[in-house]
């Protein structure tokens, strides 16, 4: 994921590059331009000083310090000695040269009555284009450290802000009351997202506080018809008038009004956790917390042939016991209901394992341990919304769940204390 930091260092870096370069350039093309019009003028003056001060019928050899001129007239016929600097030049020429060290900047005019060679030493002029240019580089490295310090401090400026704000946001904590983050920024758009975000974190509370007035009216509301039905079902198996058929119907049934009891009894405790805000931490057994949940599960399956309880450590933790011992019965009678071998439940070094040896979770059933997929009203079946029920135990409780090996040779399930809530284990 890029920064926006360093795109914006970046994009001011290259910026300042691309109008150094432009400038650089645009620098030496003048600089050039100008030294070939000075000294173009200074050639046509000094060629019209010789035409209008010259005998243009006699060849004439001039030599200065810094300048040789020579005039050749029409058909001359004696051959000329030319200086050195002109040797081997055809007519017309004009450029620059180099000649024993020194740069010359030659042109050769042929007009009507002869041919005037000129040749001005500028070697003083290419000294001091060497110093420019070493001075330019110079200040380009100045301009290019001056743009490197104000890209970081620009991209620092933009950046910091949105730095600040995004800690503000992340730090805000996940509750049913929520604080508001600053909204004192001088930046109109970072004082709209600040703004925009505080009324979501309102709309989100309130959506919240009518998510658990909701969940705790449906508990209290469900437990009535519950006990009603667990009551017929009794008041049925008292009278004494059923059949073995319609016994084996109302163990179903009472099994069904048992599973729904527990989960609207999780259900409430829940929704009263996430009202309080602040989760219920004493000191607890676990050993003692799952020896109650299989006494509590041996009045409706076999508990006492059929489970394995092997302890490796006696773990002493500060947690909620009522929600631990919740989440340890529905994973213990899940595997109990679902399937008809033994199971093994292990208790090591801030681990807690459960093993069956039935056919395995379906694949939707795992997606809803792992919460890779969420409940929704119709979509899963008693034991689907068990299952979901206990990712939000073990979320409140803040162990993690993990379904390690699920095939036809069985389930595993692992929940890890976090080391945090272990007081001591021996």
């Amino acid at each position: 994921m890029r920064s926006i930091s360093r795109r914006i260092h970046r994009a001011i870096l290259l910026v300042s590059m691309a109008c150094i370069a432009v400038m650089v350039v645009m620098v030496l093309e003048v600089n050039e331009d100008l030294e070939r019009t000075m000294l173009q003028v200074e050639f046509e003056q000094e060629l019209d000083f010789i035409l209008a001060n010259r005998d243009q019928s006699e060849l004439f050899v001039w030599e200065g310090f810094n300048q040789q001129l020579v005039f050749v007239p029409q058909g001359q016929a004696t051959p000329v000695q030319m200086p050195e600097v002109f040797k081997g030049l055809p007519f017309g020429f004009s450029d620059e040269i180099k000649r024993n060290g020194k740069t010359y900047l030659v042109n050769i005019a042929v007009l009507p009555k002869g041919v005037v060679y000129i040749a001005k030493d500028i070697t003083h002029f290419e000294n001091r284009e060497f110093l420019f240019s070493i001075a330019l580089g110079v200040m380009t490295l100045l301009i290019i450290g001056l743009g490197l310090w104000m890209a970081t401090l620009s991209s620092r400026r933009i950046v910091d802000p949105l730095r600040q704000l995004s800690e503000q946001i992340s730090e805000v904590p996940v509750g049913s009351q929520m604080p508001r983050i600053p909204v004192n920024y001088t930046d109109s758009e970072l004082y709209s997202i600040a703004e925009t975000f505080n009324r979501f974190l309102g709309e989100l509370e309130s959506y919240v506080r009518r998510e658990q007035s909701l969940l705790s009216l449906a508990s209290h509301e469900l437990r009535t018809p519950v006990a009603v039905m667990s009551g017929a079902l009794d008041i049925l198996e008292m009278r004494g008038q059923l059949k073995p058929n319609d016994l084996a119907t109302v163990a179903r049934m009472r099994n069904a009004c048992t599973e729904m009891r527990s989960n609207v009894e999780v259900l409430l405790k829940l929704s009263r956790n996430q009202t309080d805000g602040s989760p219920v931490r004493e000191a607890i057994s676990l050993t003692t917390l799952v020896e109650e949940v299989l006494d509590d599960l041996n009045n409706l399956f076999k508990v006492r042939t059929r489970v394995r309880l092997n302890i490796m450590d006696t773990i002493m933790l500060r947690s909620d016991s009522v929600l631990v011992k919740m989440l340890l019965r529905n994973l213990v009678q899940n595997a109990l209901q679902h399937t008809q071998k033994e199971i093994d439940i292990t208790l090591g070094k801030g681990i807690i394992q459960i093993q069956d040896r039935g056919t395995g979770f379906t694949a939707e059933q795992k997606a809803i341990l792992g919460r890779e997929r969420q409940v929704v009203p119709g979509s899963a079946s008693l034991n689907g919304l068990g299952l979901y029920i206990v990712t939000l135990m073990s979320e409140r409780l803040q162990w993690p769940l993990q379904v390690t090996r699920s095939d036809s040779n069985g389930s595993v399930i692992q929940l890890s204390i976090p080391a945090d809530q272990i007081l001591r284990n021996r």
